[in-house]
């Protein structure tokens, strides 16, 4: 993609690998129509050097002949090359076309880099009333503004997405990036997931996101903006020291004989008939 400081270099238009007639100077922001057009059965010309100053013998240079261009006097435009987005932190300008579909993608990140979102060249993008999309954003969310996690879950990283109520068709990339001391810390079994908060079912819900541990990223797609959290599901182990201790089972006393049970049992009602003799 052209930068800024590329102001005022020819770029070169090609149709199906052939080089089109036609050309235009790059201007950072402007947007331009153009026609192209390509001779069938013409070839990619291949760039040739002109040596330096040397003899004027069988095979020497000509004096008169072109001199190389300068590498970054010239842009190559490919058209089925998709397009990199421009990175921006914090928020981005969105560039739609009436209907809302995104013309140029771009990538917000957040301060620290540690979450991103990625609108693609090509998505519907509108707002909460319909309209086209003019504006992304995207920050880390304040601590007291992140719902409670559910029980067993950790929440590593929650991201504010805005505005609120933005719809994406197709989907938005978000990625979440970790460093290699955060990725450490998850803790061995611990299962990363995303997840998005619903106000109307007060609850997360877990949307399907695909784990890089050699880049250290976690990506999902999403369809709408909301406060989406990289979590850690924790696994169901007792903390050291925690344990529930129980109290240790009596051992059993000598056993009681049968025939003493009985001779209890006779002196009892032996006892209780004279004490009711006496009252008579």
């Amino acid at each position: 993609m052209a930068t800024s400081d590329q102001a005022g270099a020819t770029i070169t238009f090609y149709v199906n690998g052939v080089a089109a007639q036609e050309t235009a100077t790059f201007t950072s922001g402007a947007v331009t129509a153009l026609n192209l057009s390509a001779a069938a059965g013409e070839s990619t010309p291949t760039p040739t050097s002109t040596p330096g100053n040397g003899g004027g013998g069988d095979g020497g240079p000509s004096s008169g002949g072109p001199s190389p261009k300068d590498p970054g006097s010239e842009i190559t435009y490919d058209p089925d090359a998709p397009l990199i987005p421009e990175v921006f932190t914090g928020n981005a300008p969105l560039t739609t076309s009436a209907a809302g579909v995104v013309l140029e993608p771009v990538t917000v990140t957040t301060e620290d880099k540690a979450g991103a979102v990625t609108i693609p060249e090509g998505t519907v993008a509108r707002d909460g009333d319909g309209n086209p999309l003019g504006e992304v954003t995207c920050a880390e969310a304040p601590p007291a503004e992140i719902p409670p996690a559910p029980p067993g879950t950790n929440i590593a990283i929650a991201l504010v997405c805005g505005p609120a109520g933005a719809t994406f068709d197709p989907p938005a990339t978000l990625t979440y990036t970790l460093s290699s001391e955060e990725w450490a810390g998850i803790g061995e079994g611990a299962t990363p997931k995303v997840m998005w908060y619903s106000p109307e079912a007060g609850e997360w819900q877990e949307i399907a996101a695909t784990v890089d541990p050699a880049t250290r990223t976690v990506t999902a797609q999403v369809d709408h903006f909301s406060i989406y959290a990289l979590a850690w599901t924790v696994p169901e182990t007792v903390a050291a020291g925690a344990e529930e201790t129980r109290a240790p089972a009596a051992e059993p006393g000598p056993a009681f004989p049968t025939w003493a049970l009985a001779l209890a049992v006779v002196l009892i009602a032996a006892l209780a008939a004279f004490l009711l003799m006496r009252r008579k």
